[in-house]
Parts: C-alpha cells; structure tokens; sequence
C-alpha cells in the first residue's frame, strides 16, 4: 500500500509505505520498477505513472523528459535539415540548455526547494534538446567534455551530499554522548 503522507517530519514529496512480503516474483518486478524509475516506492512521488488495466508503471520523470527531447531534438534536426555550424557554437548553445536539469537536479537535492514532476519532466525535455544537438553533431571530443561534465556534477553533489550526512552522524553521536 503506497499513500501520500502528511505528516510534520516528512517531506511533501515523498510517500509512505508500508513492509510487504516479497516473492522472487516481486523482487523482479521491483528491479524492473527501479530501472525504469530510479526510485524507490517511497520516492514514485517523483516519477510519471503509466496505468494500463490497473497496473502502473513508474517513469523517472526527469529521464522520460530527457528521452522524449532527445528523441525529438534527433528528429528535428534530421528532418528540418537545420545545419549544425559551426559546431562549437552548438555546443555551446547544447551545455547552455543541459544546464536546466543539472540546475534544477542540484538545487533539489542541496537546498530545501522541492521539485515538481512538471519540472522534471520539461527540464528534462530541454535538457534532452540539448543531448540531440550534441549527438547530432558528431563529435566524439564533444561527446566526452558534455559526459565529464555530467559525471562531475553528479560526483560533486554526491560529494556534498556526504559531508553533510557525516557532519549529522558525527553531531548526534555527540548529541548522544553528552546525554
């Protein structure tokens, strides 16, 4: 049973849920959620759900943006034929545009602001646009500087995202202590 909570120690955006037993059946099926929602149950709050004859699905909302504006940006450029040059100057434009998820990803997982699906899922969509200019340019040099770019901010706000979570440990095991 998933249900919205709403109590004063939760966040708005998260769910509740409550222990199931778990088949391997279900094991499965939950690995299969998680590789398309990158969520856990208590987190589908942040995920676009597909129902089709009472079973739902979980799309992480931010990725099916990033996929359908890849998708779209790929058909676009494609089929309008817009010439990509000079090629740095799109990619430019491409990081510029990609930056709408990494903005809106680190300030959700750093700050108090919370995000809405709507949100994820369009700056996702941007950010998707963006991916498109870069493939479609065909650059591998290009390619690699957008996927270090990536994996640096991931790292960065991960990297953050631990110090925080030790300085708490460390202050309630000092809490703790004196008590």
């Amino acid at each position: 049973m998933i249900s919205m909570t709403n109590g004063a120690s939760s966040r708005p955006d998260e769910l509740e849920t409550e222990p199931m037993d778990w088949s391997r059946g279900d094991e499965i099926k939950e690995s299969i959620h998680m590789m398309v929602s990158h969520h856990p149950p208590s987190l589908y709050g942040h995920c676009l759900r597909v129902s089709f004859r009472g079973k739902s699905l979980y799309l992480c909302g931010r990725c099916t943006g990033i996929y359908g504006g890849l998708g779209l940006g790929i058909l676009t450029i494609f089929l309008l034929q817009i010439p990509l040059e000079p090629s740095w100057a799109w990619f430019i434009v491409a990081v510029a545009i990609g930056l709408a998820t990494v903005i809106d990803w680190t300030s959700q997982r750093l700050t108090p602001r919370k995000t809405t699906n709507r949100a994820r899922f369009w700056t996702g969509l941007v950010s998707g646009f963006g991916l498109a200019i870069i493939f479609m340019l065909r650059n591998l040099f290009f390619m690699l500087i957008a996927l270090i770019g990536m994996t640096v901010s991931v790292g960065v706000v991960s990297l953050i995202e631990n110090q925080r979570r030790q300085r708490a440990i460390e202050a309630a095991r000092k809490e703790s202590g004196d008590q």
